[in-house]
């Protein structure tokens, strides 16, 4: 009964390193979790019941062989067989438990059959025999496809703003950070060109960066978590966006630190790749700090090993010999914080429909409303108040529900997602290009004005009507 399975388990086997990576799913404290990534939890619930589902499903279809001699060419040994001395040949084995630990399905999944559509070679632990069985589950081992991978969950047309905030920050020296220019861009609505104040005439804001900003933002991809120090945690959900009033230990210190975070003498949390601030027409404001670079792959890169501030000089001479591993991407450690802000929100117009206005006399003005206008502009502005009540509760609900979210955790995102937000004005700012035919200043019936040949028909003269047909 798949509805008794509160415990999944696949493991798969790296030839190329020789081991097995296991990854586990289990339903804990009313929901699923991955207890090899700090108990995160597992977003993607159509994964679970479908792996689930399918693997409880399993029907014997024919029988393949009894032979051990073939089961690496089946792909059906034991991943964790630590007796078989074969790199290759290793199946996935998925386990499915109860809350008792009692196991519901235990099987190794192997290659597909060449003649049998949708079949793959199947065997029970401890069993030589090998079965032929329609395999539909999806057993991935990968950190990504159980998770939510969108961070912000943030619609990019719901931007209204964004903040720059450059300083640096001298890891050495936290405390004597230089402050950088901030810049903040805005626009009215999505159809909108995005403003920057003070730009001279002829400069404008990048649209090609500013589209690659909103597509960064709307789909922010986490490739890892690393938990925070529980104090932190605790601290950032009472604190305001820039963390003022908070003390923290010597540990909580070191964890920070260790990531590219840092706490300045007067409470603010700095990184050392400044802030971006993203405001939505919901009112959430998102304050993303970017910290040390991460590099790595598989279970090193989402999960990491030991934390940061306690590894060893030898581990962190090994961190950097990572940086130039073949395959291993640049990423970022950034942290996520929410406030609401009911400005962002536009109010309801004033509303003028309060004037009196007798019934059966003339209004002073000539077109001044009527008492039935005046009562449908009353109604209207009732609504819209109402509406913007409603949207500011959303909001302030909403922000908490993402402050909660984010508040257990440090997250690593892709370094292209990193270079599309931390821009400058040099990258922000460019100048305006050359004006296509047709736009300001050029003669509507075509050519250049004035010119002999710029009209339509050699009896029109600047300044008249056409001859009529």
């Amino acid at each position: 009964d798949p509805l008794q399975c509160t415990d999944l388990e696949v493991v798969d086997f790296d030839p190329s390193t020789a081991t097995a990576s296991r990854f586990r799913v289990q339903f804990k404290d009313n929901k699923w979790t991955i207890p090899s990534h700090y108990n995160y939890p597992a977003d993607a619930k159509d994964r679970l019941a479908k792996t689930a589902g399918a693997v409880t499903d399993l029907v014997k279809d024919t029988i393949r062989s009894d032979s051990v001699e073939d089961q690496e060419k089946m792909g059906v040994i034991d991943p964790l067989d630590s007796k078989t001395s074969s790199l290759i040949g290793r199946g996935k084995r998925v386990t499915l438990r109860d809350a008792t630990e009692k196991v519901l399905a235990d099987f190794i999944i192997g290659h597909e059959i060449k003649d049998r559509s949708g079949q793959r070679y199947v065997r029970v632990p401890d069993q030589k025999r090998v079965y032929g069985v329609v395999v539909k589950a999806d057993l991935s081992t990968r950190f990504a496809d159980w998770i939510e991978t969108n961070l912000l969950k943030l619609d990019a047309s719901k931007l209204s703003r964004v903040t720059f905030d450059n300083y640096k920050v001298n890891p050495d020296q936290p405390q004597a950070y230089q402050r950088g220019e901030v810049l903040t861009i805005d626009r009215k609505d999505s159809n909108s060109p995005w403003t920057l104040p003070d730009l001279s005439p002829g400069q404008e804001v990048n649209p090609d960066k500013t589209k690659a900003m909103a597509d960064a933002l709307g789909d922010l991809k986490i490739v890892g978590v690393r938990p925070k120090p529980a104090g932190l945690t605790r601290d950032l959900k009472k604190a305001n966006p820039d963390a003022k009033g908070i003390t923290l230990s010597n540990a909580t210190i070191l964890s920070l630190q260790s990531k590219g975070f840092y706490m300045t003498r007067d409470g603010r949390l700095l990184s050392n790749q400044g802030d971006v601030l993203a405001s939505t027409d919901e009112g959430i404001v998102y304050t993303l700090r970017f910290g040390e670079v991460v590099v790595g792959t598989g279970d090193q890169l989402t999960a990491g090993t030991a934390d940061d501030a306690q590894k060893s000089e030898s581990e962190s001479k090994s961190k950097d010999a990572a940086k130039k591993a073949e395959g291993a991407a640049e990423n970022r450690y950034v942290m996520v914080t929410v406030a609401f802000d009911p400005e962002l929100i536009s109010k309801p117009k004033a509303d003028d429909a309060d004037k009196p206005v007798k019934p059966g006399t003339i209004p002073d003005e000539p077109f001044a409303p009527t008492p039935e206008a005046q009562k449908d502009a009353k109604e209207k502005a009732e609504r819209d108040k109402v509406a913007y009540e409603t949207k500011v509760a959303d909001g302030k609900k909403r922000a908490q529900e993402l402050t909660d979210r984010f508040a257990d955790w440090y997250y690593v995102t892709t370094g292209d997602s990193f270079r599309a937000l931390n821009l400058n004005r040099a990258e922000l700012v460019r100048e305006k290009k050359p004006e296509a035919p047709g736009g300001a200043g050029a003669n509507p019936f075509g050519g250049l004005p004035g010119a002999g040949g710029g009209f339509p028909h050699p009896s029109i003269s600047p300044g008249s009507l056409p001859p009529a047909e």
